[in-house]
């Protein structure tokens, strides 16, 4: 019965995939990214999502980009003065500190519109998990 040997039926010639959701592309955001850019590079980055999703006029987005680059060098030099993780609750505290700063001129040069949608886009992201982590504050 030279048959029998013959039902065995191939296993299909598997390829290995990732699922969708784990695959990155050259260019896009991974977790960490923001750690290698300059000063600049973030403020020019931030700049340009904002300047998309809050229409910014052209007189506004130099101003939103210097409150954006003083912020991020200031975030930066925080980084360099307390480098360890026993300061990090330290470089946070003065961080929040110097949010609400930044968070006063950005409200002053956007339209009260626009400064109303950054805060809900900035809501959204922190209850999407953002940089929280999805964990709520009690």
């Amino acid at each position: 019965m030279a048959f029998a040997t013959a039902s065995f039926a191939q296993a299909p010639a598997t390829t290995t995939q990732l699922p969708t959701h784990r695959v990155h592309r050259l260019g896009d955001h991974k977790k960490g990214d923001h750690q290698a850019k300059t000063p600049e590079q973030r403020a020019d980055r931030h700049t340009a999502m904002l300047t998309k999703k809050l229409d910014l006029s052209a007189e506004q987005q130099p101003r939103v980009r210097q409150i954006l680059l003083a912020q991020a060098q200031e975030a930066k030099a925080l980084k360099e003065q307390y480098p360890t993780a026993d300061q990090r609750k330290t470089r946070h505290e003065a961080m929040k500190a110097g949010h609400a700063k930044y968070q006063a001129q950005l409200q002053a040069v956007l339209k009260p519109d626009q400064y109303s949608k950054l805060l809900a886009m900035k809501q959204e992201r922190h209850h999407k998990g953002g940089k929280h982590g999805g964990k709520s504050k009690a």
